[in-house]
């Protein structure tokens, strides 16, 4: 795996710690903030890393924390969405102007950065659509790109297949929840993201398109059907330490293994770019946007965004992403998931009465 890819799934196992929320949630800063510190200091040797099967172990875990959110996320009305706009375009051009970021770089650092912050800031159940983005567009941009720009007509055949695979691996794991006690309810859910994945790995087409239309469908058929305790919070694996401590093993393993010198230039962008997000941040909060109005006191938000966005751009690659339809592409894809989960999940409410056993 290349430097640039390294590096972008490094900081989606950061981003996927940080929102995590296992019991004694200070010790598990204090260890990913430990972990993160193992960036300055170089490893013995390189250790050979079979990536293929760390992204089947890890990304259908991600992609079920992320979607989960979207089943009760929202939009958060044309205010949000313009902040957020904004705070993109701030970072962008810093990070152009001062950082020497190419520009698509930049634009995609700039998303994931305001991404952080509307994640940092928001409720556990009240989070918005502009959260997501950033996330998504890594696990695309990581896994799908390439494929999508290289082979566009077997990409969209395979989407197709994918998604179907995708669909008749939630349908089973319904049908599961309906034979089985409800206390393997979170096995289930969790274990039929993994089938869909791997299932779809191995016959050629989209992993992630099987993955996240299985945890959709999953989701909404299991709470507007009524199955199992659909009442209570679905499976949050990374919130217990045992899921917590799987990944964040590998986020230090690959933190150390992809050591870079730190110079004082970066130490200096990186204080700044964090300031600048805390002022974000802080105007929102005085302009009583809805993203920062629930979180307790201001300086506490600042902290969390901190966590976010300094370990965030000290490990950002600089500069490699160059080619615009890279990130338009996986733009692109994440729009097109948060739209499908829009519609799909406005279509079910409708339609509610008709999927009550």
């Amino acid at each position: 795996m290349i430097e640039f890819e390294h590096s972008l799934f490094i900081l989606l196992l950061l981003i996927g710690l940080l929102n995590a929320k296992p019991s004694r949630p200070r010790w598990a800063i204090l260890v990913i903030v430990a972990g993160v510190l193992l960036v300055f200091f170089p490893p013995p040797g390189e250790i050979p890393i079979p990536w293929e099967t760390i992204l089947g172990m890890v990304i259908p875990l991600l992609l079920w924390q992320n979607i989960r959110r979207m089943s009760t996320a929202s939009w958060r009305g044309w205010s949000s969405i313009i902040l957020w706009g904004i705070t993109v375009l701030v970072f962008s051009f810093f990070l152009w102007y001062v950082g020497g970021y190419g520009w698509p770089s930049g634009l995609l650092f700039g998303m994931i950065v305001a991404s952080m912050i509307w994640r940092a800031s928001e409720p556990k159940s009240g989070s918005s659509y502009m959260s997501l983005v950033g996330a998504l567009s890594l696990v695309f941009l990581l896994t799908e790109v390439d494929v999508a720009i290289q082979s566009p007509n077997h990409y969209i055949g395979g989407i197709f297949s994918a998604a179907f695979n995708g669909l008749i691996s939630a349908l089973f794991g319904l049908y599961l929840i309906r034979k089985f006690r409800s206390k393997y309810d979170s096995w289930i859910g969790v274990g039929q993201v993994y089938f869909a994945y791997w299932i779809s790995f191995f016959s050629g087409v989209s992993p992630i398109t099987a993955a996240t239309v299985s945890v959709m469908a999953f989701v909404w058929l299991r709470q507007y059907s009524r199955l199992g305790h659909y009442k209570t919070t679905l499976p949050a694996p990374l919130n217990s330490w045992f899921g917590f401590g799987i990944i964040f093993a590998i986020f230090l393993l690959l933190g150390w293994q992809g050591h870079q010198p730190i110079s004082g230039l970066l130490i200096v962008e990186v204080i700044v770019g964090t300031v600048l997000g805390i002022g974000i941040a802080w105007l929102g909060y005085k302009l009583k946007n809805p993203a920062f109005q629930n979180q307790g006191p201001f300086w506490l938000l600042g902290i969390r965004i901190s966590l976010l966005l300094f370990p965030a751009l000290l490990i950002w690659p600089r500069g490699i992403l160059q080619q615009p339809i890279q990130l338009v592409v996986a733009i692109a894809l994440s729009v097109i998931v948060l739209g499908a989960s829009y519609l799909g999940r406005s279509y079910l409410m409708e339609h509610q009465d008709l999927y009550i056993r």
